[in-house]
């Protein structure tokens, strides 16, 4: 094989680009980035993690990628709840863990703009949040950007509406269990577009809200309103008689009695008793049964799998417990439906390819754990998820454009307390975390395949820029074990280490900073166990 040639372009965009194609490669990973914003309102803060985030995440590409003249539909948290709650005498900043942070939204726009994405082909949408766009500083964003954030219609009301092509988009669902077809607020979905999943980090009656739950608001409505029981279903099939659409599976009923049934059993806190509304304590709380979870997770699914992603991102520079603005706070509130929520500096971003598996160790970073919550589980079920267990999940941390294996545990986890089917039996506050211990044991979960010998492979050899020079080089290891990863010049000269380390068995990236560096031949070598293998590169800046 003759070396691998490496083109370090300049600032000029290619006209297509893409996900890190470490992230790409790694569907079964999970990525994190940890943040360092003193305080929520810090705007600046907040939008140069966007920025930062975006330039290491979102890259140039050659013709394989996506074309830049496609529409960017981004589905932000915004959700209908009031910016300023006066009852609870809330502010807007009080408020602002409901909402992805709109500064962080405009900083990954502005990356996105330098690899040469026009302003007008951003566009961001939630069925539920036309009555909040302005007050949490969307539109704003958007004439600075450039970008659309107010959909032509988010409503399907008539036969008219569902045909109108230029508001919405139908897509079938593959293997669907209560839909067969689904509306999306254009353009999601659209074939000229590409789907772009930044949720937040808070809490939820579903328990965190996270990626999963996100993308339910790229419907129109009434198709969002995913966290009720069978009359709200029951609502959707006179719907469709109305607007002359059939999009509810015809043997929805069976399928998904028949699965709650089977539930009770294996999922944790399925069997949660209701409590009547004529019960003295009964709240709000209480409407969401498990037979609601039940349909939550199993729309959920049909959704996402209706759905191709580009990327799936929890912002967590500032994260929020509670419900909204409902919560535990102040502190002694715990049982108490009408206190306050909170937000807390978690500074993290959480993101990767499966909303699963992304949430997974979004809810562990909640204090939660995951295998207690039953959308994982019916998502196994439905063959859409490979792995439970938080712990088996590759972590990487990423540092300035660079995945670097880590424990989990090496994560702050902050507590973010829900009130998720509250066990009453067992005195559980309403308020609380699902962490109670769970046996992985007892679920059957997918091996990771790692090559039995160390691999290397070039990522991204056809573009490092002016705002990524970094050329990626994935290596494997079969074992734990020390590696080398080294530069050379043609002779054989040592000229950097890029990466020194005690590797886990998998992937790992190193990263060959190439803007010092000029256009010649140059070799990189991987030394593992006793073992190594040079590759000749030749690096053109021209």
């Amino acid at each position: 094989m003759g070396p691998a040639s490496v083109f370090a372009a300049g600032s000029k965009p290619s006209g297509y680009f893409g996900v890190h194609p470490f992230v790409e490669r790694h569907p079964e990973a999970v990525f994190i980035l940890r943040t360092h914003v003193d305080y929520k309102t810090n705007s600046e803060a907040c939008k140069r993690v966007g920025v930062d985030f975006g330039r290491s995440v979102f890259v140039p590409m050659d013709d394989t990628g996506i074309p830049v003249t496609r529409n960017i539909a981004t589905k932000p948290n915004l959700t209908a709840h009031d910016a300023v709650d006066k009852k609870k005498g809330m502010t807007l900043e009080d408020t602002m863990g409901i909402a992805t942070d709109v500064f962080f939204v405009e900083g990954l726009f502005e990356s996105l703009k330098e690899l040469g994405v026009a302003g007008n082909r951003m566009h961001t949408r939630d069925a539920n949040g036309a009555d909040v766009i302005e007050p949490r500083g969307y539109v704003a964003m958007g004439r600075r950007v450039g970008a659309k954030v107010t959909p032509v219609k988010d409503t399907i009301a008539t036969p008219e509406d569902a045909n109108e092509a230029g508001a919405f988009v139908w897509k079938e669902v593959p293997g669907g269990v209560v839909s067969v077809q689904l509306p999306y607020l254009w353009p999601f979905n659209a074939p000229d577009s590409w789907n772009l999943n930044v949720a937040k980090f808070k809490a939820h009656e579903m328990g965190l809200t996270l990626t999963s739950k996100n993308w339910q608001g790229s419907h129109p409505s009434p198709f969002q309103r995913y966290c009720g029981a069978w009359r709200d279903i029951d609502a959707l099939q006179k719907h469709e008689r109305v607007i002359q659409k059939e999009y509810i599976h015809p043997k929805l009923h069976e399928v998904v009695r028949a699965d709650f049934k089977r539930h009770l059993v294996t999922i944790p806190r399925w069997a949660t008793p209701d409590v009547p509304r004529s019960d003295p304590q009964y709240s709000e709380a209480y409407y969401y049964t498990a037979m609601c979870m039940e349909l939550w997770a199993h729309r959920t699914i049909d959704n996402h799998a209706a759905s191709p992603m580009g990327l799936h991102i929890i912002e967590g520079i500032y994260g929020r417990d509670g419900d909204f603005n409902n919560g535990p706070n102040p502190f002694g509130n715990e049982n108490n439906y009408d206190g306050r929520a909170w937000d807390y500096m978690t500074n993290i971003v959480i993101f990767g390819k499966s909303p699963y598996l992304v949430d997974i160790v979004g809810h562990w970073l909640g204090g939660h754990e995951p295998g207690n919550f039953g959308l994982f589980h019916i998502a196994m079920e439905r063959g859409k998820l490979g792995m439970l267990n938080p712990m088996h999940i590759p972590v990487y941390e990423w540092q300035d454009g660079v995945a670097v294996r880590r424990p989990l545990t090496g994560f702050t986890r902050t507590p973010l307390r829900s009130f998720y089917l509250q066990q009453r039996d067992k005195r559980e506050p309403l308020w609380h975390l699902c962490n109670e211990p769970f046996d992985y044991n007892k679920v059957s979960e997918t091996k990771l395949n790692i090559p039995a010998k160390p691999t290397t492979r070039l990522l991204n050899q056809h573009y490092p820029n002016a705002n990524n020079p970094q050329l990626a080089i994935e290596y494997t290891v079969p074992e734990t074990g020390w590696v080398l990863v080294e530069i050379l010049d043609q002779s054989g000269n040592n000229l950097e280490v890029i990466s020194n380390a005690i590797c886990e068995p998998g992937y790992h990236m190193a990263a060959w900073n190439t803007a010092k560096y000029a256009s010649g031949n140059y070799q990189y070598r991987l030394r593992y166990k006793g073992y190594h293998e040079v590759h000749e590169l030749v690096l053109n800046k021209a």
